[in-house]
């Protein structure tokens, strides 16, 4: 009986080594929980730009322990304008991530010169772009264990980019992203009534080409009224407050009028109209100094994600145009 108790205990022994190694003599570590992202972008088009190309170089994120995470994405080039709305470019697809917050991430870029890197085409030719810090930023984030978060970054191209002395410059204030469980579309018809009476209004301010910029303007909810809505400005007047998001109006083939801003974080807005998106320079305050007016105040909206996200919403100014809604629908 001592001798087969003996050789049970050894046998115990032999088999929980085996347990705790791999067979080469190494004890295996437990794999960290992992989840998913893909990071997409968009953006709003811009009336005198033809072509915006954007060469991406890397994601880097850094994780709460500190830890820089980097995914290549191969000098990624395209046009920016070809994802307008509600389209989205995939710049990063399912990749895999260690479970936890993550902050610090950014996108970066290729600064360009007119011949290499990011540019600008216009009706006077191919230019550089040049990105703040050479960097498109990702808001901090969280990866959950077996689940896949989606993102958009969106880029207002009308509030953020500019050109000084040949160059094109894009600031981050014009840009933003959003968990696509958290953001809605909005779709917007114009009445024609109004393009009618702000170009007549305004007769004496007809561009040289004789085309108006006829101007949609994203406030938050602490707009109440006209009074209160800035142009585009990185410096608005005291009681004057920045808009979210622009975006031009557009006719479709029928001649009705509309506009679309995508990947809008849920909550409560409101929207103004201009046809003076002409005299409106994103880096000067037009109201205060210059001869932009905006022309009307079009009410509040709501914007709901939905239960899945990207949920439509529409909007009328005015009394809107018979439910055209461009290439979205209408």
């Amino acid at each position: 009986m001592t001798i087969n108790r003996t050789i049970l205990v050894l046998s115990s022994v032999l088999l929980l080594s085996a347990c705790g190694n791999d067979g080469d003599g190494t004890a295996t570590t437990p794999q960290l929980s992992q989840g998913q992202l893909s990071l997409a972008i968009s953006d709003s088009p811009m009336a005198g730009v033809t072509h915006v190309g954007m060469v991406m170089g890397e994601l880097v994120m850094t994780d709460s322990a500190g830890v820089i995470h980097r995914h290549d994405l191969q000098n990624m080039a395209f046009n920016l304008l070809d994802y307008q709305g509600m389209d989205s470019h995939l710049m990063v697809d399912s990749i895999d991530l260690p479970s936890g917050q993550f902050h610090d991430a950014y996108v970066t870029i290729q600064q360009g010169d007119g011949n290499d890197g990011c540019f600008v085409e216009d009706g006077q030719g191919r230019h550089g772009l040049h990105v703040t810090n050479g960097q498109l930023p990702v808001a901090d984030f969280e990866i959950v264990a077996g689940q896949h978060l989606s993102i958009t970054m969106e880029i207002d191209l009308y509030r953020g980019l500019s050109m000084v002395q040949g160059q094109y410059y894009l600031n981050h204030q014009a840009m933003w992203s959003i968990d696509n469980r958290q953001m809605g579309h909005l779709l917007g018809e114009v009445d024609p009534q109004w393009i009618a009476d702000c170009e007549t209004t305004y007769s004496d301010l007809t561009p040289a080409s004789g085309q108006f910029n006829h101007i949609a303007y994203l406030y938050p909810e602490a707009v109440t009224n006209i009074n209160q809505m800035a142009d585009m400005t990185t410096n608005p007047s005291v009681s004057f407050i920045l808009p979210t998001a622009v975006s031009p109006m557009l006719q479709d083939g029928g001649g009705h009028w509309h506009f679309a801003m995508g990947y809008l974080p849920e909550g409560n807005y409101r929207v103004g109209y201009s046809c003076l998106g002409h005299l409106d320079d994103p880096t000067t305050d037009d109201i205060s100094n210059g001869l932009f007016v905006m022309f009307k105040d079009s009410g509040s909206i709501t914007i709901e994600a939905g239960t899945l996200g990207g949920q439509q919403t529409i909007h009328e100014c005015g009394n809107g145009n018979g439910g055209h809604h461009g290439g979205h629908g209408g």
